[in-house]
C-alpha cells in the first residue's frame, strides 16, 4: 500500500506542477496584446483640463481652451473665467454674477461664477481704458482711459448715459453709500477735494492741501483718507480728513514704500512699508487711529489683497521677490511680475494660513464672494480672470 500512496502523491505534485507552467505560458501569450490597450501617459496628459496645463501638461493650442468649466467634466477648483483680458472686476450689487469691462474695445460684460451665461451690458467703445471705480451699488462706475498720453474719465450710467469728468482728475473715490463721489484734482501747487453727486452734478471743493501728490478713499460718511504717493525710496503719511470737524490729522508715517488698503466699514486699515531702499517689505494692519493690531510679516503689497469684513484679509503674496526691485515702484510700473501664493489673515485668530500653493500667477483685483466659497483674480500676465473655489 505504501509504494502505491507514494505514486499517487509524485502524480500530484507533478500535475500541480504543469498547470503553474501552463498558465504562466498563456499569461505571457496574452500580456503584449493587454499592453497595447492601455493609452499612453501622453495621451493621458493631453486630455487633462487646461487648468492642470500650468504645472507641467501638454499646452493645449489656444482655440481648444475654452473659457468656464467643460461640460461633464469633474469640478474643479481653480477655473479661467475669460479667455481674454479684462479691466477691474467686480460682483454686482446681489454677490451673485461678476462684472467687468473688456480691455478690448470696452463693452461692459456680466458672467456667471463659472464664466457661463454671458450678458453683454453695454456696447460703448472705450479706446484704451485703463481703470474703472465701481459705485457700491453697482449701478454706475467712473471709467478712465487714455486719449494719447492724457487721462479722461467718464461716469457710465446704467447702460448708455453718460456724465463727462475734468481731465486733471488724479484721484477718484466713491462714498460709501454710493450717492456721491469725491476726486483730486491739482490747481496752484495744492490739491482740492471736489465733491459731487453720483450723477456728477452739484460739484464743490470742500478741501484744500499743500500735499503735491496723493489718492483719497472715502471711507466713512464723514472721513475722507489721504495717502501719499507710494515709493520704496521716500517716505509715506497717511492722514484723515473729518469732514464734520474740519480736521487734517496724520495716523499713519513716516513709512518708507506706505501703501494701505482699508477695510469695507473705514474701522481698520492694511497697509504695508519697507526699508529706506525700498527692500523687505511686510504687511502690518491698524486701527484707523493708526494703532498697529498685527503684523503679519506677508511679503505683499495691499493692491494685491481684499478684504472680508473686518476681521479677514485674502492677499497674494510673491513666492520670492527680486533682490534688485523697488517696492511697491517697480511692481506699480509694471517693471516686474510676481508668482503668487495665497494666504488668509485672521484677525481675531492672530494668524497667517495658506488658501493656494499652485499655479504660477501674478495676481491682481482680489474678489471674494459674499459666502467665502469662491475667490477671483485677474492674472496680470495677460490680464484674464479666474476663479478658485475656496469651499467644494
Amino acid at each position: 500500500m505504501a509504494p502505491v500512496r507514494s505514486k499517487r502523491i509524485i502524480y500530484l505534485v507533478l500535475g500541480m506542477l504543469l498547470l503553474g507552467f501552463l498558465i504562466a505560458a498563456v499569461y505571457i501569450s496574452l500580456r503584449p496584446a493587454e499592453e497595447t490597450k492601455r493609452p499612453t501617459q501622453e495621451r493621458v496628459t493631453s486630455r487633462l483640463p487646461e487648468f492642470l496645463n500650468i504645472f507641467g501638461g501638454e499646452e493645449i493650442a489656444p482655440e481648444e481652451k475654452p473659457a468656464g468649466k467643460i461640460a461633464g467634466a469633474p469640478e474643479e477648483k481653480l477655473i479661467r473665467i475669460t479667455d481674454f483680458p479684462v479691466v477691474s472686476p467686480a460682483l454686482d450689487a446681489k454677490g451673485e454674477r461678476l462684472l467687468f469691462y473688456k480691455k478690448d474695445g470696452g463693452d461692459l460684460l456680466s458672467l456667471d461664477f463659472n464664466g457661463q451665461n454671458q450678458e453683454k451690458i453695454s456696447n460703448i467703445t472705450i479706446v484704451g481704458i485703463v481703470e474703472v471705480m465701481w459705485s457700491p451699488l453697482k449701478d454706475r462706475a467712473a471709467v478712465f482711459y487714455l486719449d494719447g498720453e492724457i487721462k479722461k474719465g467718464f461716469l457710465h450710467i446704467g447702460t448708455s448715459s453718460v456724465a463727462v469728468l475734468p481731465q486733471n482728475v488724479l484721484s477718484f473715490s466713491w462714498s460709501p453709500d454710493g450717492k456721491s463721489f469725491a476726486y483730486l484734482i491739482s490747481q496752484d501747487d495744492r490739491l482740492n477735494l471736489v465733491t459731487a453727486d453720483s450723477s456728477a452734478r452739484n460739484s464743490r471743493t470742500i478741501f484744500t492741501t499743500p500735499l503735491p501728490d496723493a489718492s483719497i478713499n472715502w471711507i466713512t460718511a464723514d472721513q475722507v483718507a489721504f495717502l501719499t504717493a507710494p515709493s520704496g525710496l521716500a517716505e509715506g503719511y497717511l492722514y484723515l480728513l473729518s469732514r464734520a470737524a474740519s480736521t487734517f490729522q496724520k495716523v499713519i508715517g513716516p513709512l518708507f514704500g506706505l501703501s494701505a488698503l482699508w477695510s469695507p466699514d473705514g474701522s481698520r486699515v492694511l497697509t504695508a512699508a519697507t526699508d529706506a531702499a525700498g527692500k523687505n517689505i511686510s504687511l502690518a494692519v491698524h486701527e484707523s487711529s493708526g494703532q498697529e493690531i498685527f503684523f503679519s510679516g506677508a511679503k505683499t503689497l495691499p493692491e494685491k489683497c481684499a478684504w472680508r469684513g473686518k476681521n479677514l484679509i485674502y492677499c497674494a503674496v510673491p513666492r520670492t521677490i527680486a533682490p534688485q526691485g523697488v517696492f511697491p515702484d517697480d511692481y506699480l510700473s509694471g517693471e516686474i511680475n510676481t508668482s503668487d501664493r495665497i494666504l488668509l489673515l485672521d484677525l481675531e485668530r492672530k494668524e497667517a494660513r495658506e488658501i493656494l500653493a499652485e499655479g504660477s500667477f501674478d495676481m491682481a483685483n482680489l474678489l471674494v464672494s459674499p459666502d467665502q466659497k469662491n475667490l477671483f483674480f485677474v492674472n496680470r500676465a495677460d490680464g484674464t480672470l479666474w476663479m478658485y473655489r475656496l469651499v467644494q
